[in-house]
């Protein structure tokens, strides 16, 4: 059922309002005979559809439509007046009315009108669907719009920067990802290398995305990503590396609403740590079957590693991605644990694209040796956070996981790019 809210000091206005919308199906209708009670009852529930007068005693229809603009921003706010001047009418649509009819109304366009309302007030209470063409690797369900900017010179550079940060935006961790974007794009540009920076969003989240990375090393970029933005939520692919970004809301009265994922995000880059005991307290009991079966995965995968230093060829190297893939799935069910599983799910994506000629028998061995090693890591973190319950942070592997990752992608890549030194890339 749509709320709808009459707002006007004249009784015989709202009576006409009212026979009006007895045509209208499917809504409910509630009467405020100024502003300040239209605020008052906007502050306690929300209406879908507010029909505002403008002149009014106490609060007027523009302070009235700025404050409950701000209690609720989809409430669709109807400006009504008398007076049909260009300079009201600015007014009203600048502080969130969307639009402005003249006094007096035309039932049938009236209707007309309130139908088309209803049709989008009704498309608001749906949930987002996939958009088939986003670009960020994160989720599909984003707004049908992007920003790009085409980084061309520094000039460009510039208008990204101060687009970002030199207006208000309600995104957590935004500065670091924006000197991040910049320092990565200004080598591009010294290297003669083009590329564009892509932004989409969804009501929550922010995913910003650098395309045409691949003269950047990706041993380069993760290094930089874990000495500079070591919460980063990120992925790298051969020719974008993608941010996913967490979104605030502003209430009325200036303080900042997180969403819960958000505070979570938010408390594990300050000294909130979330113990094990806390964790697996707050876990799902079906779940911890899979967290056992990792028990024979881990023995599954140490076998396949020795089977590949002592024959490797692409067939062994495929068994073990299978293998890690399963721990991957695993760890993307456990939102606590979307670090890990970024991490892992781009050691496989590496490992996937080693070719027959690069798996000589001394790089094999450093990598059976460095992949072994990690399998303890990880055999390690499920024994010290599941079954002992004593990791203080259920988190503390995050970082070193990610830098083994880094040192295994290191033993493959080729320093034909004497060009790619991270010391050149310049950050502030």
């Amino acid at each position: 059922m749509v709320k709808v809210l009459i707002v006007d000091d004249n009784d015989n206005n709202r009576l006409t309002l009212n026979l009006l919308l007895e045509e209208v199906e499917g809504i409910e209708v509630y009467e405020a005979e100024d502003g300040q009670i239209a605020v008052e009852m906007c502050a306690k529930q929300n209406y879908d559809l507010i029909f505002m007068d403008i002149m009014m005693p106490n609060l007027d229809g523009f302070e009235a439509t700025k404050f409950i603009k701000q209690l609720h921003k989809k409430s669709m706010v109807i400006a009504i007046s008398a007076l049909d001047d260009e300079t009201s009418k600015n007014k009203m649509l600048s502080l969130g009315a969307e639009d402005y009819l003249t006094k007096p109304l035309h039932a049938e366009h009236f209707l007309q009108r309130i139908r088309q309302y209803l049709r989008i007030i009704a498309l608001r209470h749906k949930p987002m669907q996939k958009f088939p063409k986003a670009l960020n690797p994160f989720n599909t369900h984003v707004f049908r719009r992007s920003t790009t900017f085409h980084i061309e010179d520094e000039s460009a550079l510039a208008e990204f920067w101060d687009y970002w940060l030199n207006n208000e935006k309600s995104v957590i961790d935004l500065s670091d990802c924006v000197r991040l974007m910049y320092g990565f794009s200004l080598w591009l540009l010294k290297h003669a290398q083009e590329c564009a920076i892509v932004v989409e969003e969804n009501e929550e989240k922010l995913y910003m995305m650098l395309l045409h990375v691949k003269p950047l090393r990706s041993n380069i970029i993760k290094n930089i990503l874990l000495r500079n933005f070591p919460n980063a939520k990120y992925i790298l692919s051969h020719e974008m590396l993608a941010f996913q970004l967490d979104k605030v809301m502003k209430k009325s009265n200036g303080s900042v609403e997180v969403s819960d994922e958000a505070k979570e995000i938010l408390s594990k880059t300050h000294d909130n740590l979330l113990s094990a005991t806390e964790y697996v307290n707050n876990t799902a009991i079906s779940f911890m079957s899979k967290i056992d079966s990792l028990e024979a995965l881990n023995d599954e995968t140490d076998r396949a590693i020795l089977d590949f230093e002592k024959e490797p060829n692409k067939r062994n190297l495929m068994i073990i991605s299978e293998n890690f893939q399963e721990y991957a799935d695993i760890l993307a069910e456990l939102l606590e644990f979307e670090h890990l599983g970024f991490a892992i799910q781009t050691l496989i994506n590496f490992l996937d694209t080693l070719t027959v000629e690069q798996l000589d028998s001394e790089k094999a061995k450093r990598l059976s040796a460095m992949l072994l090693n990690l399998l303890h890591d990880l055999a390690s973190w499920r024994e010290n956070v599941f079954i002992t319950q004593i990791a203080r942070d259920v988190h503390y592997l995050d970082s070193s996981l990610l830098s083994s990752c880094i040192q295994i992608e290191a033993i493959f890549d080729e320093k034909s790019l004497d060009l790619s030194h991270d010391d050149e890339i310049e950050f502030f």
